[in-house]
């Protein structure tokens, strides 16, 4: 093989590598993972995806006050599979847990954020499972919310 052959596989390789590098995706650069506290130990899970919302109560008496108990902050969280310690943690304790959820780029690009939460229950709950995928959803509701050292109320 000649050298401008030889020159041309190379640079054939050294683009096509580069274009497979490239293709790559950029998956689980975001850490998210829920801590929370059942009794003397702390359970972990690590989130897919993690929405929060708040909402004010229409229920309100003409002082201001909520004529029914309400909660006002709620955590729609995706796993990637079923996590029965955390399950435990929120089935055990009916009055509520409290907890963190934690949100750190890999990369050390954007801020690290933190969402804690007081007396936190399970609303709601799904799982599905099939042969190549499987999947929980978690809402859960809490009384207080503190976004990054802000309190929301």
């Amino acid at each position: 093989m000649n050298k401008k052959n030889l020159s041309l596989v190379l640079l054939f390789f050294c683009f096509l590598t580069g274009m497979v590098q490239a293709q790559q995706s950029d998956d689980k650069r975001m850490k998210i993972e829920i801590t929370v506290k059942d009794g003397n130990k702390t359970v972990s899970a690590l989130i897919r995806t993690a929405t929060f919302s708040y909402s004010k109560p229409a229920n309100a008496d003409a002082d201001g006050k909520d004529k029914y108990l309400t909660k006002n902050f709620y955590f729609a969280l995706d796993f990637e599979k079923m996590n029965i310690p955390l399950l435990q943690a929120f089935t055990k304790n009916k009055n509520g847990i409290d907890g963190v959820i934690t949100m750190i780029d890999t990369y050390g690009k954007n801020p690290a954020r933190k969402l804690e939460f007081t007396k936190a229950t399970l609303e709601s709950f799904s799982d599905q499972l099939a042969a190549d995928y499987a999947s929980a959803y978690f809402t859960i509701g809490s009384d207080t919310l503190i976004i990054d050292g802000v309190n929301v109320q």
